[in-house]
């Protein structure tokens, strides 16, 4: 019992660490130059006469990119909520596909909520995963586990579709513009695939809780049971030695009662 108890809350902290950890690689990439963050972006463009823009460039959460030998390499100043906006980016707008310009408004609301969405939804799977540690030994951590994954859940499904949104039609713009476009496949199967993690241990944490939960309520009816059952057999024992001992007397007919 104790073994099926730990696996049930096992298999979901799995899935919590590996929703946590895809997170952080979202978050942290373009930070730092550094394997295998350098490798992780939105979205990569030919940008070739926009303004101050390198041949090919890469946005992450926190800057724009060069590429390097396919990796990530001369990235600008971080700046959180960095907002996608070339013209702005690159310091001029002659060069712009005109998909992008017209949307200018809508790019930079939907790259600082997928920005502050993939935050939250970090932060609460971090919490989760401390919370996580201590479901494999107790019930009402799992309760807590699932209160903060169900939160990290519908945040990240808020950024990876605010995100994909974004990123799918800046990809069509510039390949309108004849320049060549793709997402990130990286980050863009790292924030789904973390989207079905937090589902999958959600569903677990709250499975391990009720599985717990009917347990320790199965147990003590039984016991009643028992001792409900031993109750009633003594009952139904006392009232047969009670009926074998009783002597019932019969009334009198009228013709012994006038004899006297």
């Amino acid at each position: 019992m104790a073994a099926k108890k730990f696996l049930l809350a096992l298999l979901p902290f799995i899935l919590l660490c590996g929703a946590t950890l895809l997170l952080l690689f979202i978050v942290l990439a373009g930070i730092k130059d550094a394997d295998p963050l350098n490798q992780i972006f939105y979205f990569e463009a030919d940008t070739t006469g926009i303004g101050n823009a390198p041949p090919i460039s890469r946005w992450t959460l926190w800057n724009t990119c060069g590429v390097s030998n396919g990796l990530n390499s001369n990235c600008t100043a971080n700046k959180p909520a960095y907002a996608f906006q070339p013209a702005v980016n690159f310091g001029a707008t002659s060069g712009v596909p005109p998909g992008i310009t017209d949307n200018h408004t809508e790019n930079f609301y939907l790259s600082r909520f997928a920005f502050a969405f993939f935050m939250i939804a970090t932060i609460f799977s971090g919490f989760a995963f401390l919370a996580g540690l201590l479901a494999l030994c107790s019930r009402w951590a799992s309760c807590l586990t699932a209160l903060l994954t169900i939160p990290a859940l519908i945040c990240a499904i808020i950024a990876a579709s605010l995100a994909t949104a974004l990123y799918v039609m800046a990809r069509d713009a510039f390949q309108s513009d004849g320049r060549s476009a793709h997402l990130g496949v990286k980050l863009f199967a790292f924030a789904w695939t973390s989207v079905a993690c937090l589902f999958l241990c959600s569903i677990g944490y709250l499975l391990a809780f009720r599985a717990g939960r009917a347990r320790t309520r199965g147990a003590v009816p039984l016991e009643g049971e028992k001792r409900r059952g031993r109750f009633f057999r003594r009952r139904r024992a006392f009232h047969a030695d009670g009926e074998s001992g009783t002597h019932v007397m019969e009334p009198q007919t009228t013709h012994e009662q006038s004899s006297f």
